[in-house]
């Protein structure tokens, strides 16, 4: 008898964390939001929709939440690293957005006071423990999502994080879809790691299926707490701009000036450039066809956007006189597979490898950047990015220019 009930009693301790998944997420979701400050050690892994591989890049921050400030949730200071090699300090203390790095002799700092705006716009480009550092403790279910029909909550079990004895939970999200759009998000799904003695998640990964013209395109992000230390007293002295290594000087930041675009009615400069089949195309071999130049490379959301309606152009004209050419300046056919990339896409017209002195030589400072030139070999057309209407409006130019 007494074998039996120690055996029970066995069997509910290891089940009761499955019980109740939501229940787990918020206690987690609270932790979080009561944290105010720390410090944290963290991998970041994300595989991008077009991209063959996994990146990864480690970051060592300290933090501190804000309550009012309008362009980050925490003040932090953080070091970056990739494959043991430094990257750099990036700080921003709630007055001051600075980056630098120790091993070189400057740095550059926004005043918030005159540079708010662009302060708030760099803001994608930099990565953090969400969970701890914003306001929102995102990508933790908020209350509302708990009692969602679009969300599933499931416990998968107990494993160990990095010596962390955690709760492994999953959470999908049934996607919402236009049915006009391009895209199709196909699968969205959440896992969280959350530690048992304090209710932190110590890993979440974040992983999509999304279809576009018949290929799905899988996206991964994976976040990972190696080691953190939370409401601790080091904080206000590492997020401070006395922290800077002495030798490095501060210079105020100037706004960057992207290039104007070739004029129209100049000559398009000549390039010669090696497509996916090996062949040697020159722009000259083209005079006496309009030919439109797509710069654009693969993992370029708007790029893969105007690919479609590139293709139809490239059908309805190309036995017209137009020549239909995208030239891409980073991709490979041997580590990012381009060639399957545009195959599965429907891509036929040609499409040039190489080129960055050709997208330098046509001041191109944003992706995609399209020309059109005429048979004279003139400019008569130019746009940075793609959006509604710009189908139509390269038809116009195109049916003008044959």
């Amino acid at each position: 008898m007494k074998a039996c009930l120690t055996l029970c009693f066995s069997c509910l301790f290891f089940m009761a964390p499955g019980q109740d998944a939501i229940e787990i997420l918020k206690q987690s979701f609270a932790k979080c939001q009561s944290v105010q400050s720390g410090y944290y050690e963290m991998m970041h892994s994300q595989k991008y929709m077009s991209g063959p591989d996994t990146n990864s890049t480690a970051f060592n921050c300290y933090f501190k939440k804000l309550e009012d400030d309008t362009l980050y949730s925490s003040a932090f200071h953080y070091q970056s690293f990739g494959a043991d090699q430094y990257y750099g300090d990036v700080m921003y203390t709630g007055e001051a957005f600075v980056n630098f790095n120790a091993e070189d002799s400057t740095g550059r700092i926004m005043v918030k006071s005159l540079w708010a705006d662009k302060i708030s716009d760099f803001s994608h480009n930099y990565t953090f423990y969400d969970p701890l550092t914003s306001r929102k403790s995102h990508p933790l279910p908020e209350e509302e999502d708990l009692t969602d029909e679009d969300h599933s909550f499931h416990y998968l079990g107990v494993e160990e994080i990095n010596g962390y004895i955690s709760d492994h939970i999953r959470v999908d999200v049934l996607p919402e879809n236009d049915s006009a759009d391009m895209f199709q998000v196909v699968r969205i799904e959440y896992h969280f790691w959350i530690h048992q003695q304090d209710a932190i998640p110590v890993q979440y990964v974040a992983a999509f299926d999304i279809a576009m013209s018949g290929d799905t395109m899988y996206q991964y992000e994976r976040i990972e707490l190696l080691k953190y230390d939370l409401d601790n007293n080091e904080v206000d002295s590492q997020i401070n701009l006395e922290t800077i290594p002495d030798h490095v000087v501060l210079k105020d930041y100037v706004p960057y000036k992207s290039p104007e675009p070739l004029p129209i009615d100049t000559i398009a400069p000549e390039w010669t450039l090696v497509s996916l089949t090996d062949d040697s195309v020159s722009l000259s071999e083209l005079r006496g066809s309009v030919v439109v130049i797509d710069f654009f490379y693969k993992a370029c959301f708007p790029c893969m956007q105007a690919l479609p309606a590139l293709q139809d152009l490239h059908e309805r004209y190309g036995e017209k006189g137009l020549v239909m050419v995208g030239i891409d300046p980073y991709d490979t056919k041997e580590e990012d597979q381009i060639d399957e990339f545009l195959a599965k896409r429907g891509v036929t017209y040609t499409v040039l490898l190489g080129g960055k002195d050709t997208a330098k030589a046509y001041r191109v400072s944003g992706y995609p950047t399209l020309y059109i030139v005429g048979k004279d070999g003139n400019i008569v057309f130019t746009q940075v990015g793609y959006g509604k209407g710009t189908e139509e409006e390269l038809e116009e130019v195109i049916k003008a220019n044959l």
